[in-house]
């Protein structure tokens, strides 16, 4: 099936070019890659132009099994592959997630899938670095949600379209690296803390019943808690600040108050 690839960079550098070489080096490439930048600096606008790397992100037949996977798999509206760490190839960063709303406050890695098989096996959702997805599916969605922007518009999306009848497939067999992973614990900057501890809220709103609150903010308070704890014991004060800032908009957002759209982040991440 004719395919078009989305690739959202911000500041991507050689990553955001070994991205689009790899999807080009696929045995069936997309009809066109179409690179969104994401507010980055207009150094990095003007690079994008350059010539592309060579390192590849993804591996020459990973397109082809997400689309066939798509293809056989009645009902499926979105292919996720498996996730591999790009620093640490034996790594499994995500096989699958399952986005349950009234333990969604509980670490995202403690809900994947842990399946040992190549064959493709349906999943509550895929991790959003990379999905394939049918048009009939992203439009029924309506796409993602703008004022979520960043972290958790992939589990919104994959709520969205289980909510509407399209099921989620992992395919073992099509590998796609990612550079790594900054959660709660560690790595985080002022921007990510807030918006991190904002877009659960969001997303329990817009997808969540009065049955999911109990569990939802016992595992939320627990995480976001134990965040700020640990990173003011590193001193890290800002992050602290911004959890409880983005913790604070979430609830208001939750409770019918809309969320106020957050400016692209400084270029150090």
């Amino acid at each position: 099936m004719p395919t078009a690839a989305i690739v959202v960079t911000w500041e991507g550098g050689a990553t955001t070019d070994r991205c689009v070489v790899s999807l080009l080096a696929q045995e069936h490439p997309p009809s066109v890659v179409v690179v969104v930048d994401n507010a980055s600096g207009s150094a990095e606008r003007a690079r994008l132009e350059a010539t592309f790397g060579s390192r590849p992100g993804v591996r020459p037949a990973a397109l082809g099994f997400l689309e066939r996977a798509l293809d056989e798999e009645a009902g499926a509206g979105i292919a996720g592959p498996r996730i591999l760490d790009l620093g640490n190839p034996t790594h499994v960063i995500s096989a699958g997630e399952r986005p349950v709303l009234p333990v969604f406050g509980l670490p995202r890695t403690w809900l994947r899938y842990r399946r040992r098989t190549l064959a493709p096996y349906r999943a509550r959702g895929v991790m959003g670095c990379a999905m394939l997805v049918t048009r009939a599916c992203f439009e029924a969605v309506g796409g993602f949600a703008e004022e979520i922007q960043v972290y958790y518009e992939d589990v919104d999306f994959c709520l969205g379209a289980r909510a509407r009848g399209f099921g989620a497939i992992v395919v073992p067999s099509a590998i796609v690296y990612h550079e790594g992973l900054r959660g709660f614990a560690g790595g985080l900057t002022a921007w990510a803390a807030f918006l991190k501890a904002r877009n659960p809220w969001i997303v329990l709103r817009r997808h969540g019943g009065p049955a999911s609150w109990p569990g939802f903010t016992l595992t939320y308070g627990a995480m976001v808690a134990a965040s700020a704890a640990l990173h003011a014991l590193r001193g890290e004060r800002e992050i602290v600040r911004a959890l409880g800032q983005g913790a604070v908009a979430g609830l208001r957002a939750a409770t019918g108050r809309r969320a106020t759209p957050v400016g692209a982040p400084r270029a150090t991440r």
